[in-house]
């Protein structure tokens, strides 16, 4: 979405992808041989520094630290939770808008793998990019039991921060208000981001 703002080519909405990418594939990204390509990675790192420092953001997390600490959940756990799921809640809600999910999948549609240098040669990111493309835009993080699944299966390798069994329920409990919260408050968040990304109308 924020790439669309200052270019609406397919290429440089890829490169604002592709960190996020480098992250589930754990693979490094060593050089990427597109000039719109790399404009999108530098974007995402900007719009990545001035999303996590936000008002918004801040309180969505905050709030959600709170309830889970009251609910007993550790507090690596709630830590984790809070954060991820405030994510992946605005991703949902995202997912629903006009327009923007069609803007997700025509990146994913371009051929990149002739600019990109991939640690591996890129074999994990087309085993990640076939996976994307299958499943199209993510509409089920606007779905918490989804969110939930999701939460367990990114954290079980963590120890520190993995959801134990006796806190599933509380876990979950605390998704709809947070997922409410965000829904409500995402036109605002997205406004201050504008704002603070220098897209200005």
């Amino acid at each position: 979405m924020v790439a669309g703002w200052a270019d609406a080519r397919a290429e440089h909405a890829l490169g604002s992808m592709l960190p996020d990418f480098e992250a589930m594939t754990h693979i490094p990204l060593i050089e990427v041989h597109d000039a719109d390509i790399q404009r999108g990675v530098d974007l995402h790192h900007r719009t990545d520094e001035a999303f996590h420092r936000s008002d918004l953001f801040l309180a969505w997390n905050a709030s959600t630290l709170e309830s889970l600490a009251e609910a007993g959940v550790r507090r690596g756990t709630a830590r984790a939770v809070s954060h991820i799921a405030s994510e992946m809640f605005l991703d949902g809600w995202l997912a629903a808008q006009p327009t923007l999910a069609d803007g997700y999948l025509a990146a994913l549609e371009v051929e990149a793998n002739g600019h990109l240098h991939w640690q591996d040669g890129g074999e994990a990111y087309e085993r990640l990019h076939e996976r994307l493309s299958n499943w199209g835009a993510p509409r089920e993080y606007a779905d918490p039991r989804f969110v939930f699944r999701r939460l367990r299966d990114a954290l079980r390798r963590r120890p520190s921060l993995a959801i134990a069994e006796d806190e599933a329920e509380r876990v979950a409990a605390c998704l709809p208000p947070l997922q409410a919260r965000v829904q409500a408050e995402a036109l605002e968040l997205l406004d201050g981001l504008r704002s603070a990304l220098g897209f200005l109308d």
